[in-house]
């Protein structure tokens, strides 16, 4: 009888009839009230159900009953305790999970919930011990190769990846960091295969859609690049991310009012983000409005610390014939790239490209700031600087 309930009741519980399984399992326990089975039951339908916390107390009562550690109880308690926001007691589960014997899943857990505690280091490692101890799944090694990706170890990351797609080449998950590090490499053909897979698996994928029109985008395929962000945008309407992209495309595709548009759109949902606010700058320049100032402005308050944002300043107060503020802000944006580690090569052309300028618009020498990183740079003759005539025009079959 008690078999035949147990039965019944997961066959109910898997057609989704939660409430009617629960029944069944309320009686077996009626009948057997020693049993912790009937009672894991309970407690997966009212996780099921959103119910955490009695299932919470469901799976402690089964604890109480099992005579061994159960692995399973762990981590489904460690589960309710990360959904009710306690991410302590859920690390401390899942730990007990993986002592218990839990293999992947307790070792998975773990590393998630001491990520999301922000403990990476403590991630890293529970990651690596349920590799080197058990035979992980696709899910597990590609989650494992984002984090490292994360952590700055791309080499590890790219093996990670690589097993996961081996396993199951329809992981989207590992398809969109491979992709992600060919981005960054620069390798665009093989990240837009790789993004191609991607949405093949899951054709609503948004990091999907957005990477691939980034990609397209660099290889200057702005039609297909500008339709690949709008899908972004349109399955995620309130992504700030997905509008700044699209922004961004129509920027480059030279449409400052659209590009407005999104920008603001994406600086409503994030005001404090500077990009937005930069972006939007470049789009009222373009249109000739006078609030870009301000809008510059205010991305210099928002990042005061980024030599991007400094550097677009001062080519603004260039442009607009202030070369006292100009010269301030290229002395700025020098003494912020001497401070990094590794300075960006093209923030320093471009530096050096504004100096150029600014020389031939008859600033003393002595005036310009010299401290600038030159290594790997070029500096820019006054003939090799691009004016607007030179400027690359896109046909009207590319926008």
């Amino acid at each position: 009888m008690r078999i035949s309930g147990l039965f019944q009741g997961s066959v109910l519980a898997d057609a989704g009839r939660y409430q009617e399984a629960l029944e069944r399992f309320h009686s077996c326990i009626r009948l057997q009230p020693r049993d912790p089975e009937p009672l894991k039951q309970v407690a997966k339908c009212l996780f099921c159900q959103g119910r955490y916390q009695l299932s919470l107390e469901a799976y402690l009562e089964a604890d109480k009953l099992t005579k061994h550690p159960d692995p399973e109880i762990y981590c489904a308690l460690a589960e309710c305790a990360w959904k009710l926001g306690d991410t302590e007691r859920g690390v401390e589960w899942a730990r007990a999970g993986v002592q218990a014997g839990g293999a992947e899943r307790a070792g998975a857990l773990l590393a998630r919930l001491l990520l999301a505690a922000g403990d990476v280091t403590g991630a890293l490692n529970a990651y690596d011990q349920a590799l080197s101890n058990h035979a992980c799944g696709a899910d597990t090694l590609a989650a494992a190769g984002a984090l490292r990706l994360r952590a700055g170890d791309p080499r590890r990351a790219f093996q990670l990846l690589g097993a996961a797609l081996a396993q199951q080449p329809t992981q989207h998950a590992a398809a969109l960091a491979l992709a992600a590090m060919m981005l960054q490499h620069r390798d665009l053909d093989a990240a837009l295969a790789r993004l191609k897979a991607a949405l093949a698996a899951h054709p609503s994928c948004v990091a999907a859609h957005t990477n691939l029109g980034l990609a397209l985008l660099a290889k200057k395929k702005y039609v297909a690049a500008l339709t690949c962000l709008q899908r972004a945008a349109w399955a995620a309407p309130l992504s700030s991310r997905s509008a700044h992209d699209l922004g961004l495309a129509l920027l480059v595709c030279r449409r400052p009012a659209s590009a407005f548009c999104r920008l603001a759109a994406a600086a409503a949902m994030r005001p404090t983000q500077p990009y937005n606010v930069l972006l939007i700058g470049v789009a009222l320049e373009r249109l000739g409005d006078s609030r870009s100032d301000a809008a510059y402005a205010r991305a210099a308050a928002l990042a005061p610390d980024d030599p991007l944002v400094r550097l677009n300043l001062a080519g603004r107060h260039a442009r607009a014939g202030r070369l006292e503020p100009a010269i301030e802000e290229a002395d700025v944006t020098a003494k912020l790239l001497q401070m990094m580690e590794k300075p960006d090569p093209q923030l320093a052309s471009s530096l050096a490209t504004l100096l150029a300028l600014l020389r031939e618009a008859g600033v003393e020498l002595s005036q310009l700031p010299t401290n600038i990183p030159m290594e790997d740079v070029a500096v820019p003759d006054a003939n090799d600087v691009v004016t607007p005539d030179e400027e690359e025009h896109l046909t009207a079959d590319e926008v």
